[in-house]
Parts: C-alpha cells; structure tokens; sequence
C-alpha cells in the first residue's frame, strides 16, 4: 500500500504537489516516475582533487552514482538519469583526456557516465572548449544521446539530436535538451563557420510539440541555461539570445512537465512555475536532483498530477564500485601526471598581493606571453589569491592552480586609446563610495582584474570610474591615443570577455593555437630551475597608498569579499561617541516570528492572543500617539515571517506578505525560515513584498555578495531619514533545510554593522536602526540578565546604532544594552514591540495583542478569511481526539514521544529521534483535525532511515546528551551523567522492550532530513551503512499513527532521557 504524504493537497497548490518513491508497483492506474539529475560535472568524476593531490568526501559522479544505485532500487523501472551539461572541461581528469591522452583513448566522463547508465545529456557551453572535433569523438563513446535542441550546422540541420523517446513501463517520456546561445561569444573560433545556436524557447517550444505529436505523454527538457538574470554578455550589440532562459521556458512554453536546468552553479530544490516543476542540481557533482512525477492514466495516454523533487547532497555517500573501477585507468594516469616534477625553484612564490601590486608569479605569466608572441604588451588575470609555487619541485598540478582555464594565446594590434580603455575596466574592480572610502567591488570577480606587462601605469582608485589610469607609459614615453601596440592575451578576452569589448575587434596579429598553460609548462621545463628575479618588473602600482593596506585586509580576511567590513570602514572615520539627535521624534513598532499566525490562538489560560487583523489594529492604535510633523512612525519586522500554519504554508507564504504589504512594512530582517522553501522561492516572495527583507550579513560561500539579499535601505518619514540595516543569524545554515542554505554563508555581522552605520550617516541618515534575526533570552521581566545573539551584537559594535528590533527567540526582550534599546514580542503576533527615539534619549515597551481588546482591521481580516477559506477543506478534516492538554513544558514532554513513536512506528526503525525545535505548537484536549497536527509540525520534513551498527548508534547517542538534551527519543531509554566528559556520558542505554544494544548489530535510526542533513548538529556523521530517503512526511507520520491508535489518544509520558543522578 502507497503511504499518503502531506503534500497530496496538492488541488491547493500546485507547487505543494509531490509523489513518494515506492518499492512496491504502481497500480494500472497510475504510474509513479522518477527522473534523477546531475550538472555542471566538470570532470568531478572522482572524489578526489588533482591539484592538490587530495581526496574530496564531498562531490563527484562515483558519489553521485551511489545515489542514483538507490533511487533505482526504491523504483526498479521506473528512473530516468538526466545530466543538463558541461561536462568534458574543468579539471586535470579532463585535461589529460583532451590534451595529453591519445585521440582514440576512451574519455574517462563518459566512462562513468555509461557505467551509470545516463539516459541522456544537454550540450553545455565547456563541451565546445576543445574544439567540434573533439566533442564529435567524444559523443561517440556515450551510450546516451547529447542533445542541443538549438544548435544549428550553417546548412540548418540539427548539429545534436533535439529531442528523444523513451518507454518507462507504460508511460512514454519525451526528454528535450538544450545550451545556453553564449557559447557563440565565448567559443566563437571554435563554432564560427561551422555551428550557430538559436534563441533556446522557440526552439524548445518546437520541440516539445514534436515530441507530443511523437506520443510523449510527459516531457522533461534539460538544458545548460540558468534560471533567469541579465546575460553576461551584450544581447543587443552581439545579436547572441539570452544566456539564462530556464524560468522563461516555464512561463512561455506549454506541455513541459519539468526542466533539469545548470550552468548557473547554483542548487534550486522543489521550485514550480506557471506549473512546471524545476530543478538544479549543485555543480561539480555535490547533489543530484531528484523529481517524483506521478501520473494518472487518461485515456490511451497518461497525465501528470502530482510532482515533487529533493535535491540530495553527495557528502557522506560512498563511491559506487563500478564506476570507480570504469575510470580507474583515466584516474591512475592523471594523478602520475600531475604530480611529475617538470622542474623547480629554490624558493616560493605567492600571488596574495597580485591585484594590489607586482608579483613575481604574475610577471612569469606575461613574460611567457610576451616572448610567444613577440608583442609589446601582454595582460594576464590573477585568478587565485591562493595560487603558489613552493619551494622544490614544480608540477603541472601547480601550474594548473595558477592557470585553470584553457585559453590560448592570442596577440592583437591596439591603440593607445584601447590600451587605456583596457586598463580602465581592469580598475573597475575597486570601488570608492562617495565620502572616498575605496574597497572591492563584490559584483566584479577577481578574474576580471587584469596586469599589463610591458607598460608603466598607476592606478589611482580614489579617482571616479573611467578616470583612473593617472600614469600610462611605454618604454618610457607617455602613451597617447594614437599610438599603436601589439598586445598577447588569451582567446577569452579578445572576444571581449569579463567587459572588455573594446578589443573585440582589434585585428588579430597571432594566434597559433597554443595553450597558455601548456606554455608556462614549456617554461619551466626549458629553464629547469626558475627564480623570481628572472621575471620580476615593477612596472605598476595602486594609489593612494593608503588604500593597499585596507584593501589587503579585505581580500584576505575571512569574509574577503565583504567590502562592508573593512572597505568602507578604511575612509569613514569611526564615531567618538552617540551623535546627537533630530528635534523630530522617531516611533519604531516592531514585530517579528510571525510564522504565518494570520488567526489568533488561545494562550494556556484560554485567552485568544494575535492574529493579523488584531495585530493590525494594535499597529494602528500604537501609531496614533505619534502625530507628524513632530513624531513620525515607522513599522519594521525581525524575520521568520513565514512557515508555521496551513493558510500560510500552503500559498508559500503570500498572504504573509499581502498583510505586511497591507500594513505598510517598511522592512523585514531575513529570518532562518524564510529560506525554508529554497531561494527561488524567498525570491519570488521578496518580489511580492513592497518593503525590504534584508540581509548584510549573508554571502555566498566563495565570499561574493549576494546581488538579490539587500544590505539596507534609507527611508524617509517626514522630515527625517531613516537607515535600517538588516541581519540574519549566523545559525541559519543549521535552523533551516541546509540543502536550501549550502551556497551561502552567514557572517558575524558586528563589522558589518559598524560599517554600514558609517555609510548611512554619511547618506545623511538621522536614525539608523538594526533588525536583526538575533535572539535572546532575559528574566520575566524581559529587560534583566539578557543573554544571546542580538545582546553579543549590541555590546560589540563600535558604531552606536539608535535601536534594535530582535527576533528569532520568540521571547520577550524589553532591555537597553550597551546604550541601545531593544524589543522582541514574542512570537506570532502576540505581541509589539514599541521604541520611542527623541532628542532627550529612548523609551521602548512591549505590549501584549489581545483580541479581547481589540476590534479587527477589515481590511486585514478579509485577507486572512480569503486565505483560511482556501485551506479550509483540507485544514478542517478531523484526525484524531486528545485525552487530555499536550503542552511543550521543559526539554522532555509527552507531545515530544508521541511524535517520536510515530516517526519509529510508520518509518519502521529500532529508534526514532525529533528535534525539539520542529515540534512547533501545543496540541490542546478535545478533536483534532488536520490544521491542528499541522501547525504542531509545519516543516513538511521527509522521514529518513540510517542504517548503523550497535556502536555507531551508541555513538550517536551519545551526541544526544553531548549538551542539555533538545530532542525526543523512540525506541530506546538513556540515562546519562552530564558531569561526565562529553562522548562518555551514558550510564546506560537499552531499547524500550530492556534488550541491550549490540555493539555489531545493525539497527534503523529514524531522522527528519532536518537532522539527517545536519540540523543542530545531530547527523549521523559515523558509521553509517546506509541511508533511505523514506517517502513520508513527518505530519503524514503523525497522523497515519494517530489515526491507528485507539481514541481518545494518551501523550506517552514515560522518561526516555534520564539525567543522573536524579535529583532529590
């Protein structure tokens, strides 16, 4: 029998639709199919890096084949592999296959992608590096079809297969693929003349409708093209159709059931649009995508109605054996490679200073140039900071590290004029904010920073953008306009790569095809031994002076990237103290952890606290004692407006959004849960938003700033500005699906903060204000013995800011730190927070929202009745009655273990653990129906079974009881010693029915993919045999043991994690 899972209400919503795998076989009726993803490989064929010789647990198509070995099992038939492109460029594996090895040697990609039976692949842009003859021969080898629905030979046919047909028991599965028109730009000399690839959604949109007309009852397009954004490239001027059409295929094209889309490097999960399930696996083999498409029978053919993916990360999976043997021999080869010494140097070289200053390791690289070519000047990027040559040997794996791209060498005849316009966008890289403080420009990556040899220049980077180049001179002459050079770069920049169009169409003086890399390679081997003397040149430098040394600071700090943290700080003096305030009186409501609580909710004394038109009500009143021009008022939120209640839940989300945008939210801090439902989801929500949801502290993980997350806003309010600068916490990544998180990471934000105050001062803000997702925990009273995130923040910044509106504790904070007031209200709308500012200092209060109290906003009422009506089929249904109040009293509570044995009873494991932070809600005496149990667990978290030995589960719980206890526990009984070491606190630890744990047996641990995934800490990172994504939700778990159990239902109350000795 098929286990239901929650989001079968998928008539609400679409985008909440999705399909279990079951082992068991699908009904005539019906057809469950399964199609599994990968991207962006890059030659990660191994789990292991050859450049620095080491092995990688995290990535690789060897892991990624262990993931798809079990979804195959869990749905023997019915699984279809997709790869969306670029595969045969990236690493030594691949260069060896495309350079070094014979033609006829079997490429090690396709290797294992054959081994792991791929039914098909895109064409990515990278596959045409080397050259169509290489990817023809290539293609070859594959047991699979390439296809390219958009690229065209000059004669008009189809370069690739567009489109193909495959049977999947009864169902017939058309899969179309398609690239990204960019590679017209970027490997122009390979495809000029010779293969021209068309605009992606009218090709696809062909396609698609030959495949129906073929008999396709479900289409699945994969395509190297990524979501959305502005293209890298020129549109207009080159005539080349747009990079990123994925969201727009979805929007534009009918008849497509789901898109497998990469190129973007990113990782989207469960994202539907315009209907069209989406997914995007994590480049470089770290995640394959897995979409469940259940079909219903109609007619002679077959229908979707249902969908669903996840996104399972590769770390912690073994390499499947099968595929490592297929590439063993391509595997052996590199390593032996890339590790033969070609010649050494008696002492290292670095490249930290390289965009600051000469280095000697960059002046190798355009003296290399320069003497290939014979040309006057050469230009090369500093594409690592971290690029090093140590002292001894020298290896084609460390000339790799310092050149990682297969460009060739190319010389092209330039002006005066071009050489300066070609510095000019090189100085593009620094910024300098108008009070002069000059940093990095996250948007710009350090590759598009390029060193002239062959010419003196300064760079002043305090100048204005295009005005920057103050010294520019050749063999001692001062360049003008009108000279005339020849200058070696590499293919992709003469094609005007990174922005450098004005040598574009510069005539091409020299161009033998050569390897840049291949010909550093030749260098070193020429000379045996190389010394930095040999090349160094000192001909150009940074100004002001001053700047160097901050901007070295930024590139090299933790956060490099974080122009907030030290850029901007290096030219804004620091304040001497609180700068005195505007005669005009500043009134701040606060809110935060609405958690889509759109009705109220009876308190444990009965009586009904928030709701959103209450709330509103309550907003307004505390607006009214503030009367403009002498006061003005401002409404801000400290994050996690959504997640927690099913009107909410089940629209993602946007009646949240219509009851701020109702209330006139001026901003919103970016709360853990708002990543909940993947990015592209919190995009589109930020989209429908008219006020700013705010994040200064979130970068990507590579350091770059993230162009969709703003750092802070200026409002005005009368006469006043007002700067508000929003923080997320830095436990994010484990108090959400990590999986939604994995490319971004979470700062410390105090410097930031610093910072940020600096420049919004200088904008002329006369408040700033901080709303951060920071929480904190004090006595009753709120304002006493405060301790946690947002009070850490307070007391550490150097900038004094005017207030804080706290979140993330669901707490109350009524305090003053370090100068500055603080609120939290709670959580749920139960509470707002007020902060009065004024020339004669603050005063701030929380006061509580009571419906008892108050009369209802219409306004806001009609849009919770709206969104409450259409859940109420689904919300309404009765599950199950309660004997009697199940209260989340403590870290231990009978609610915790009744959750706890359903997850064991339905997942089918010895033992079962439930974080404490996913049980959400009490669950009160008397019926309960499907609303109730959901707003207990809203999350919708997908069971997983771990299989480990006796020990590794000892182990495990030991982690448990590491710290106080935060978690609920099936299965087993632990008594432990917290005045014992960590890792040895266990007195003892026995199955419910008294059995021992048997340090060689094997037993099923039962997790949400919270847990399993790392939340809190608590992955089972040891000893695991194996691992099963269940087809269960965790609300579905509850209530199919609910409903099973016999009524009225008893919360268990017995104790399963006994703290010794007990106390008296």
């Amino acid at each position: 029998m098929r286990i239901p899972i929650a989001c079968a209400a998928a008539a609400l919503l679409v985008a909440a639709g999705c399909v279990p795998v079951s082992s068991t076989p699908p009904s005539a009726a019906s057809y469950d199919l399964v199609v599994a993803a990968t991207t962006d490989v890059h030659g990660r064929v191994r789990g292991w890096n050859y450049e620095s010789n080491r092995a990688d647990s995290t990535r690789g198509l060897t892991r990624a084949a262990t993931i798809v070995d079990s979804v195959r099992r869990s749905a023997p038939g019915r699984v279809i592999l997709l790869d969306a492109g670029d595969l045969l460029q990236g690493n030594s594996l691949t260069y060896m296959a495309a350079r070094v090895s014979a033609p006829e040697a079997p490429h090690p990609v396709i290797q294992a992608m054959n081994a792991m039976a791929y039914d098909a692949s895109a064409v990515g842009n990278h596959e045409f590096n080397y050259g169509l003859p290489f990817l023809e021969r290539t293609i070859a080898q594959a047991t699979f079809p390439f296809l390219a629905t958009n690229a065209y030979r000059l004669d008009g046919t189809h370069a690739f297969r567009g489109w193909a047909l495959m049977q999947r028991g009864p169902v017939k599965v058309g899969i179309v693929g398609a690239t990204t028109p960019g590679s017209m730009i970027w490997d122009r000399d390979n495809l000029a003349g010779r293969l021209v690839i068309r605009d992606i959604v009218p090709e696809v949109r062909t396609a698609v409708s030959e495949a129906r007309l073929a008999g396709a009852d479900v289409i699945v397009v994969t395509m190297h093209s990524g979501l959305e954004g502005v293209s890298s490239y020129d549109t207009v001027s080159t005539g080349v159709p747009s990079e990123n059409v994925a969201a727009r295929l979805a929007r534009e094209v009918s008849g497509i059931d789901l898109i497998v889309f990469g190129h973007s490097h990113q990782e989207v999960g469960d994202t539907v649009i315009n209907g069209v399930l989406l997914v995007q696996p994590k480049n470089w083999a770290t995640s394959v995508a897995v979409a469940h498409l259940a079909l219903a029978q109609q007619g002679a053919g077959w229908r979707v109605v249902e969908k669903h993916s996840t996104v399972v990360q590769a770390a912690r999976h073994a390499e499947l054996p099968s595929v490592v043997a297929a590439t063993q021999v391509a595997h052996d080869a590199t390593i032996k490679w890339v590790l033969t010494p070609i010649g050494r140097t008696p002492v290292a070289w670095r490249t930290d200073s390289a965009r600051l200053t000469n280095t000697p390791l960059i002046d190798f690289i355009l003296d290399v140039e320069r003497r290939a070519t014979g040309a006057d000047l050469a230009s090369t990027a500093a594409f690592s900071l971290d690029a090093s040559l140590d002292s001894g040997s020298i290896t084609a794996a460390r000339l790799q590290a310092l050149y990682p791209y297969d460009n060739t060498l190319r010389a092209v005849r330039i002006s005066g004029a071009q050489l300066r316009a070609y510095l000019e966008q090189s100085a593009r890289y620094y910024r300098t904010s108008p009070t002069g403080a000059v940093s990095v420009d996250p948007q710009i990556p350090g590759y598009n920073f390029d060193i002239i040899g062959g010419a003196d220049y300064t760079l002043d980077v305090s100048r204005p953008v295009g005005q920057r180049v103050t010294h520019l001179a050749v063999r001692g002459r001062e360049v003008v306009p009108t000279d005339s050079f020849t200058l070696a770069l590499n293919n992709y920049r003469q094609t005007g790569g990174g922005g450098y169009t004005m040598v574009s169409g510069a005539p091409i003086v020299y161009d033998k095809q050569q390897e840049i890399r291949q010909l550093l390679v030749d260098e070193v081997r020429r000379k045996g031994t190389i010394v930095p003397a040999d090349y160094a040149a000192h001909n150009w430098h940074i100004e002001p002076a001053s700047a160097v040394t901050s901007l070295y600071a930024e590139l090299h700090r933790n956060n490099r990237d974080d122009a907030h943290a030290v850029g901007a700080a290096a030219a804004i003096p620091a304040s001497t103290g609180r700068r005195p305030r505007p005669a005009t009186r500043l009134r701040i409501l606060g809110t935060n952890d609405f958690h889509g609580a759109l009705e109220p909710r009876p308190d444990n004394s009965g009586r009904r606290r928030g709701g959103a038109a209450y709330l509103a009500t309550a907003i307004h009143q505390a607006g009214q004692g503030c009367v403009s021009p002498s006061c003005e008022t401002i409404l801000l939120d400290g994050g996690d407006e959504f997640q927690g209640t099913p009107a909410s839940n089940l629209a993602f989300g946007r009646p949240d959004v219509d009851m701020f945008n109702q209330l006139g939210l001026a901003a919103s801090a970016l709360g853990n849960h708002e990543f909940d439902w993947t990015q592209d989801t919190l995009r589109a929500r930020m989209r429908d938003a008219r006020y700013a949801i705010l994040g200064a502290n979130v970068r990507y993980a590579d350091g770059r700033d993230v162009s969709w997350i703003r750092d802070d806003t200026l409002i005005v309010r009368g006469a006043l500005k007002v700067g508000v600068i929003g923080l997320a916490t830095v436990a994010t990544p484990s108090t959400t699906r990590a999986s939604n998180v994995s490319d971004l990471r979470f700062l410390a934000p105090a410097p930031i903060v610093d910072s940020l105050t600096r420049a919004l001062r200088a904008r002329g803000a006369d408040y700033v204000i901080v709303i951060g997702h920071l929480g904190a925990y004090c006595d009753r009273d709120g304002a006493t013995n405060c301790k946690g995130e947002v009070v850490d923040l307070a007391q550490a910044l150097r900038e004094p800011v005017d207030a804080i509106v706290s979140g993330h504790t669901h707490s109350l904070v009524n305090a003053t730190i370090n100068g500055i007031p603080i609120t939290q209200g709670r959580s749920s709308g139960t509470a707002l927070g007020i902060i009065d500012l004024g020339p004669d200092g603050s005063a701030h209060q929380v006061v509580d929202v009571v419906t008892d109290s108050l009369v209802p906003d219409p306004a806001v009422a009609a849009i919770v009745s709206a969104a409450v009506a259409r859940v109420a089929p689904l919300v309404n249904r009765p599950v199950a009655t309660i004997a009697r109040d199940l209260v989340r009293t403590g870290n231990q509570y009978a609610l915790g273990n009744l959750i706890a044995d359903a997850m064991r009873g339905v997942g089918k494991g010895d033992v079962a653990v439930m974080n404490n932070g996913g049980i959400r809600a009490n669950l009160r005496a008397g019926p309960a129906s499907y609303g109730t149990l959901f707003e207990v667990q809203p999350f919708a978290n997908i069971l997983y079974r771990v299989t480990v030995t006796g020990s590794a589960l000892r182990a495990y719980l030991e982690n448990l009881v590491a710290h106080t206890p935060s978690v609920h526990v099936s299965g087993v009984t632990i008594s432990y010693d917290s005045t014992r070491v960590a890792g040895s606190r266990i007195v003892s630890a026995r199955f419910s029915d008294g059995r021992d744990i048997s340090p060689d047996a094997r037993y099923a641990i039962i997790l949400n993919d919270f847990l399993a995934t790392g939340g809190d800490g608590l992955a089972v990172t040891k000893g695991a045999i194996s691992t099963e994504i269940l087809p269960i939700v965790d609300l579905d778990a509850l209530i199919m043991y609910m409903e099973a159990r016999p009524q009225p239902i008893e919360g268990p109350t017995d104790a399963r994690i006994i703290l010794l000795p007990l106390p008296r």
